[in-house]
């Protein structure tokens, strides 16, 4: 039992890896193009997130062979995959918007407003929304805040594919027993 965990653990760590620098070389790529904000480059993630997951459950399945992937396994690894994805992406996240783009949290403030305007707020509403905000947040905020988020999306995303992947382990005297019955 202990060496399933500790395999559920590594496998769910490295595939994390994985799914942590595909989501980060599209930050970067929607970053480059000038749209780091775009509501595309979100649905984009969310794909890689729900792509990358069923990923990782597929592989562990295959690699666990007659010891299958029961449901809870099968949550387990896509909930800390997520997790190990969204510590590497909320890293990047810290430390693009306080060393490599200070810049960027200014934008990301002028982006909301616009938002919040063109979803038909009033100006003073917007204007008291906007104080809150750049009160409360920061790169560290915002770092920690994507780790929550991936996490808690991931945990979701996987909730529903551990329904399609999980495979219950074979029972190695079920034949025998069922020879057994019929006779």
């Amino acid at each position: 039992m202990e060496n399933q965990r500790n395999s559920v653990f590594s496998s769910a760590m490295s595939y994390g890896l994985y799914l942590g620098l595909a989501l980060i070389l599209s930050q970067v790529i929607f970053y480059v193009s000038g749209n780091p904000f775009s509501q595309i480059g979100g649905y984009i993630s969310y794909a890689i997130i729900l792509g990358g997951i069923a990923w990782g459950m597929y592989l562990f399945r295959e690699k666990s062979g007659a010891e299958g992937m029961p449901y809870g396994r099968a949550l387990g690894l896509g909930t800390a995959q997520a997790f190990f994805a969204s510590i590497l992406l909320g890293f990047f996240i810290f430390i693009l918007y306080k060393f490599i783009d200070s810049g960027l949290m200014d934008k990301y403030f002028i982006f909301m407003e616009q938002k919040s305007l063109e979803s038909g707020m009033s100006e003073d509403k917007v204007e008291a929304t906007m104080d809150f905000m750049k009160k409360f947040t920061s790169p560290l905020t915002m770092g920690l805040s994507t780790v929550f988020s991936l996490t808690l999306i991931g945990f979701i995303f996987s909730l529903i594919l551990a329904i399609f992947f999980k495979r219950n382990p074979e029972d190695p005297f079920g034949e025998v027993v069922n020879e057994e019955e019929q006779n």
